[in-house]
């Protein structure tokens, strides 16, 4: 960096920064004998990445303060990034031996694949920013960007201003007498983000590609293959920025010398032309769909937190903070004409994003017990159009719900059944200092939210995988010797059996949903400090000794792996789909022991 003072109350600065990746990698994949799908008994694979990345920021700054009251910061300011890089792999399968010193792209019996990939994207800025206070009790900020990303084509530029206003109520003539209170401030913020990450850097550009396993073929009838092209990705050269409008309303207040601060403040979030590459019919082709501005989304709720210092003795400390978080989400408009959309498909679509409910809200057939008896299938039947209440109804499988009241189960009956978005969240944040001990421990919750439990369709259905089984499946599962002709059993598993049906495992259904409450034991830490004479005989400035743990205990009701689905699930899902337990790997215990030393 470069930076220049000049004229008492100007600073430019230039920052340049950048880096260089690069990684070559090997693996081989063994058989996995205990997977009953395993479709790849072996496979070498090889490979290297390599990216390059760098950015460029300029800033003009303007300084003073004016009457010893007016304090203001003007700050003008361009900044550019550019990111390029590649990607390439090869493979092959059927080894005759798994040795290592064996295996290579030479010694494999199966057809070779090659991939590879290669990216380019951009982003150019101008901002602006001014903050000014008014002898440290009216306090105004203003910032504006508009940002131009080669991910877009036509509509390439976004504008995202921001401002909020303050006011520090204790510095006022009127509240210097008002001892208790050591600051009170209230504050209100509006701003707009633009977002752009999730859009793959070639989105605008219909593309068309070949390969020798996909389009490549020996159209003459020799051996020697004729290449062939086709459509590997749909453009959308109209797409936009994805604004998210933020707003806030709240106030800061400490009391009793510092002692004790209270933090609260209402949200409201729009994301408005929600960025999404939409799941497209079967006859567009395998090509990869655009992403596409869908919709606007709301989340509102209050923020608060309430933290603590306490002094009790020169040798006893505690500092606490109560964090709680409420939150309530919703879909305000999806497209002209469009008032949902699915996504998340297995088996079936188990996700509907629909106006006026919580996104990625779970959507199926309600249970109500299973079927006793033939007899009762029979009675059902009478009733229904048809003569049929409910495919594939049979004494042992599930019964669903009538929600439309026609006395027969069809898509029409399927409901919400509800969503992974958490009422409220809540922490504790505990340190504790008594002479040279320390104690530090994170305790996080969440109440409210529900998790389709999708390693139920492998655990507690036969016919979906002959495999391990859960207990529920094996012990607690609809028996024809014992509960036959008995209305709503004490069971809470279908009849186990090898065919797959809509009244079992073939429909999405609320035997998969669970509540997702939790509260988590995050993190523990106890430490020990040597004291100074101790660390004079030996030669120190400071030597702490600490034990450590993650994750000691977590208090559910959920069955699955792990009630916190795991940020890696979130992820592979995407923004719409989440909140789904595809069996993830938990979140592990960890034990931890360590040293700080200072020579």
């Amino acid at each position: 960096f470069a930076e220049l003072d000049f004229m008492d109350n100007f600073t430019y600065r230039s920052n340049f920064g950048g880096s260089y990746h690069t990684n070559n990698f090997s693996d081989f994949s063994y058989p996995e004998f205990e997977n009953a799908e395993n479709s790849v008994t072996n496979r070498y694979r090889e490979g290297s990445t390599e990216s390059r990345d760098w950015t460029w920021t300029n800033t003009l700054t303007y300084s003073d303060l004016l009457a010893e009251v007016h304090n203001l910061t003007v700050v003008l300011g361009t900044e550019s990034q550019e990111n390029t890089g590649s990607w390439r792999r090869s493979g092959r399968s059927g080894f005759f031996s798994f040795d290592p010193n064996y295996t290579s792209l030479e010694t494999g019996s199966g057809d070779a694949v090659v991939e590879n990939n290669h990216w380019r994207y951009a982003l150019w800025s101008l901002f602006a920013r001014v903050e000014y206070s008014y002898d440290n009790r009216y306090l105004l900020s203003g910032t504006i960007r508009r940002d131009g990303s080669s991910r877009f084509l036509e509509n390439r530029y976004g504008n995202f201003p921001a401002g909020s206003i303050g006011w520090r109520i204790s510095q006022e003539e009127f509240m210097r007498s008002v001892d208790w209170l050591t600051n009170l401030q209230i504050r209100a913020g509006y701003g707009v983000m633009g977002n752009q990450i999730n859009v793959d850097p070639d989105n605008a550009f219909t593309l068309y590609g070949g390969n020798q396993h996909g389009t490549f073929y020996p159209i003459t009838g020799s051996d020697n293959l004729a290449e062939g092209f086709g459509q590997t990705r749909i453009g959308n050269p109209y797409a936009r920025w994805e604004e998210a409008h933020n707003m806030n309303i709240g106030f800061n207040a400490m009391l009793i010398e510092g002692s004790l601060e209270i933090d609260v403040d209402y949200y409201r979030n729009d994301i408005r032309d929600l960025l999404y590459n939409p799941q497209l019919p079967a006859t567009a082709g395998e090509a990869t769909t655009p992403f596409i501005n869908i919709g606007n989304v709301q989340n509102t709720g209050i923020d608060a937190s309430i933290t603590g210092r306490y002094s009790f003795s020169q040798d006893l400390n505690i500092t606490s903070t109560l964090n709680f978080t409420t939150y309530s989400n919703e879909i305000l408009r999806i497209a002209e004409g469009v008032d949902y959309f699915d996504s998340t498909s297995i088996g079936t679509l188990i996700v509907r994003n629909k106006v006026g409910h919580p996104i990625s809200s779970f959507y199926g057939y309600k249970i109500d017990g299973f079927w006793s008896s033939q007899q009762e299938i029979d009675d059902a039947n009478a009733l229904a159009p048809g003569d049929t209440y409910q495919s594939d109804a049979a004494p042992g499988r599930f019964r669903y719900r009538d929600m439309t009241g026609d006395n027969q189960i069809t898509p029409d009956d399927r409901t919400f059944l509800g969503d992974p978005h958490p009422d409220f969240t809540y922490g504790l944040d505990l340190m504790v200092n008594y002479r040279n001990i320390d104690v530090n421990m994170n305790i996080y919750g969440s109440q409210g939210n529900d998790i389709w439990n999708r390693v139920r369709w492998w655990t507690d259905f036969y016919a979906s995988y002959q495999g391990a089984k859960s207990e529920t499946a094996l012990f607690d599962s609809w028996d024809p010797n014992i509960h036959y002709g008995v209305a709503n059993p004490d069971v809470t598993a279908p009849i186990q059996e090898n065919e797959r049906t809509f009244s079992t495992n073939n429909a999405p259904n609320s035997y998969y949903l669970e509540d997702g409450s939790f509260l988590r034991l995050r993190t523990l830490q106890v430490g020990y400090s040597l004291t100074p004479t101790l660390l004079d005989r030996l030669g120190l400035n400071r030597l702490r000794i600490y034990a450590q743990a993650q994750n000691l205990f977590t208090i559910t009701g959920y069955s699955g792996p792990d009630p916190e689905v795991g940020a890696t699930e979130t992820a592979s899902a995407g923004t719409t789909n989440f909140g789904i337990d595809r069996g993830g790997y938990p979140s592990s215990r960890q034990f931890l022991l360590g040293i700080n030393l200072e020579l």
